[in-house]
């Protein structure tokens, strides 16, 4: 009976399934497709029709023979057609397949056929807030065939009535050896006087170019064009006709480059940034005239717009727009009164402090409850923030400075194009200078955010409108970013496979920020900090208070309740990204310390877990992967062995693992001659140091990037100490059964 009931219930899963499959489009779905096909013929006629010489090539040059991809052509097309109303993006490359990796990489393309800007309505495609896509492909075989699929042919892998429709274009029967010859045409409407594309173009990556042309086109009675070229890029050609302003480029021949390996593309490899946009009838500050090319314009004119953006809000603030305004300034008050010989940096920390409490800790009744993971995630608006806080401490006479730079992964100040970027932080003057910025929701008064260091910064001063000098904002040394691991590892009693480990992390510096991220909670950290500034009721306590939000405390509590289930998981996550492959099994774990404030910066936590497939029995005997227990390392490829690009990474940083083992009883410890290793240079150093006492294994395990930046002439000394790391991860030790 049982048997019979279960294949029912299957044949009706199988019926219901099929019923899902063959279920009709909505008649906007039907309707759209009619008009988009249409329109893919007339696109497809027109990209096909490119005449452009690289589309025409079918040859890899010898000395690309090893590359997994060579993009034999490119050409990205930007044009308005319509005056004032649309907008036309197309790419089309030409790509060879030279390997597995390749093959796999371009089986198959996803795509968003229709996208909405705004989800407050429904998707309708064509209308003048929806983006369309179109696909298209051509393979040329090794046998001199060609076949041709569209986006139409696509299957529907997603669709959010009020936000797009995507679909995967799957490539049969790809070869290596074929040639991919793609495009994407992308259209939608230019919407508001505002709005304006900005495009980047890059002439290096990890594959070589061959050919690489860029048109774009504008109409001259409501658009204007502005470009900059940068790092040895060429300048477009300029060209008007009647009713149209152009931009074109051709440039052959770019060679590989090591991207993904510690490269900064904005201030080394050859780009252009343009944008077209709506322009003005008068060119002032942000305003673009129409009908005009600006070509490379001066970067100071830019960074005066985005001082313009913030110099005459600072005393126009509304206070009404603050929020919390009241309390925060009552409560500055009365930490004046406690603490009458507070310095101006103590008194600029606890406003900083209490303005952030205000404005990402505090709850009101109508924001949406979001108290796991998700929200270490928010980011603050970085002009409105900063504004708040200054007005504050302006109005409690502490003076403070804006700081204006770009990023490191960013253009250098000379090389800006847009106000926007530029990013701020506030500086108080005086011997001991309190750092104030928008670097994540936990962000310390004593820190400069790892995008900032080593950048130039130009000082807004307290009461002025311009600018007044630079600053060489400083870089922090690799000691300030460290994790450190102290762990004591054990054996199973009843299986010598399995490793139990007792771990406490120690993160500081720069690295804080990412494990704060992951692993702190909403409930910890907001009751710490409210705490720490002498708030006596939290907002549970005033939901709790009032009829009217009662319900909403009771939401809260099972809200808390959910996310500290899930905080089991994010500790896991983290063992599991050193242990990598092994199978762990976490029993406890715990947050020691926040490190949300100057005087206590680091991140303390606990893990204790059990680990399997780090030892493996040989007989009689077993085998421990120790190198393995400092978690994965970065291998070279032989590819990027030889590098004539500088080196630029994030940030100098240090890695520190105190390892103590106990060795199972009857057992004795042999290889650990081979552990020790010492490279140090002036780019970087490994260093283990391994002893062996009264049954106990111990190893002391250094990792440092010594800096943030180096000449490509040290690539060398870097190497020495990846090689370094690279190998000690295949070390072993063999446990021998004693007798």
């Amino acid at each position: 009976m049982r048997t019979t009931i279960a294949i029912i219930i299957c044949l009706l899963l199988f019926i219901t399934g099929m019923v899902a499959q063959e279920r009709k489009p909505e008649s906007w779905d039907v309707q759209a497709e009619k008009k988009y096909k249409k329109r893919q013929e007339e696109v497809k006629e027109e990209v096909w029709n490119i005449k452009q010489a690289g589309f025409r090539n079918r040859t890899v040059p010898p000395e690309y023979a090893n590359e997994s991809t060579v993009i034999l052509a490119r050409y990205v097309d930007l044009m308005t057609p319509q005056k004032a109303v649309k907008l036309h993006r197309t790419e089309r490359n030409l790509v060879a397949i030279n390997d597995k990796a390749a093959l796999e990489r371009y089986s198959d393309f996803e795509f968003k056929q229709y996208e909405n800007y705004n989800d407050s309505y429904q998707l309708e495609p064509f209308d003048k807030i929806t983006k369309v896509v179109y696909l298209g492909v051509r393979i040329y075989k090794k046998d001199g065939s060609t076949k041709e699929i569209y986006g139409d042919e696509a299957v529907v892998t997603d669709l959010v009535r009020n936000r797009y429709k995507s679909r995967k274009l799957a490539i049969p029967d790809l070869q290596v050896g074929d040639l991919v010859d793609y495009y994407f045409r992308e259209e939608s409407f230019v919407t508001g006087a505002n709005n304006f594309s900005r495009e980047l173009f890059v002439f290096g990556e990890e594959e070589p170019v061959l050919e690489y042309a860029i048109h774009v086109g504008a109409f001259n009675e409501w658009f204007s064009m502005e470009y900059r070229s940068m790092n040895g890029a060429p300048n477009f050609k300029e060209r008007y006709d009647d009713h149209l302003i152009h931009l074109d480029m051709l440039v052959r021949n770019i060679p590989p480059q090591p991207v993904n390996l510690w490269m900064n593309p904005f201030r080394q490899l050859p780009m252009v940034r343009v944008h077209l946009r709506p322009g003005a009838r008068n060119e002032k500050a942000g305003r673009r005239k129409e009908g005009m090319i600006y070509a490379n314009p001066n970067a100071t004119k830019i960074r005066d717009e985005a001082v313009m953006n913030i110099a005459p809000l600072r005393n126009l603030k509304a206070v009404t727009t603050l929020p919390s305004y009241a309390e925060v300034t009552e409560r500055v008050k009365r930490f004046k009164k406690e603490n009458p010989n507070a310095s101006q940096a103590q008194l600029a920390e606890f406003i900083y402090h209490v303005v952030r409490y205000a404005v990402v800790y505090h709850i009101w009744p109508n924001d949406p409850i979001v108290v796991d993971r998700r929200r270490n995630f928010n980011a603050l608006r970085e002009e409105n923030f900063l504004l708040y806080v200054n007005y504050v401490l302006d109005k409690f006479d502490v003076p403070a400075e804006f700081v204006f730079t770009t990023r490191k992964d960013g253009p250098a100040l000379t090389d800006v194009f847009d106000s926007d970027d530029f990013r701020m932080m506030l500086r108080t003057t005086g011997d001991k200078p309190v750092y104030i910025s928008v670097d994540g929701l936990f962000a310390t008064t004593d820190h400069i955010p790892a995008e900032f260091e080593g950048q130039k910064g130009s000082l807004l001063p307290r009461s002025s409108a311009h600018v007044d000098g630079q600053w060489d904002i400083p870089e922090s040394p690799a000691g300030q970013n460290r994790q450190t691991n102290l762990m004591k590892i054990g054996f199973a009693k009843d299986n010598l496979q399995q490793l139990e480990i007792d771990r406490e992390t120690t993160v500081t510096g720069h690295f804080r920020k990412r494990t704060q991220q992951q692993l702190l909670l909403f409930e910890d950290y907001y009751t710490e900090e409210r705490k720490l500034l002498g708030i006596e009721t939290s907002f549970m306590d005033d939901f709790k208070k009032s009829r009217n939000t009662r319900a909403l405390h009771d939401e809260y509590l099972n809200a808390f309740d959910r996310a500290r289930r899930a905080v089991k998981d994010y500790f896991r996550e983290e063992v599991q990204q050193q242990f990598q492959d092994a199978t762990l099994t976490l029993d406890t774990f715990g947050i020691k310390a926040m490190g949300l404030r100057t005087e206590t910066p680091d991140l303390v936590y606990n893990t204790r877990f059990s680990l399997d497939g780090l030892v493996k029995k040989a007989g009689a005997d077993y085998i421990l992967d120790a190198g393995r227990l400092i978690g994965g390392q970065i291998a070279v490829k032989p590819s990027q062995r030889k590098r004539t690009a500088d080196i630029y990474m994030s940030f100098a940083r240090s890695f520190a693992y105190d390892i103590e083992f106990d060795i199972p009883e009857g057992y004795v410890a042999e290889g650990i001659e081979k552990l020790p290793r010492q490279v140090d240079n002036e780019c970087g150093s490994f260093i283990v140091i391994a002893e062996q006492n009264d049954g106990k294994l111990r190893l002391q395990i250094t990792k440092t990037y010594k800096t943030a930046h180096a000449a490509a002439a040290k690539w060398p000394q870097l190497l020495e100490m990846i090689d370094a790391a690279e190998a000690f991860k295949d070390q072993k030790i063999l446990l021998r059964k004693a007798g």
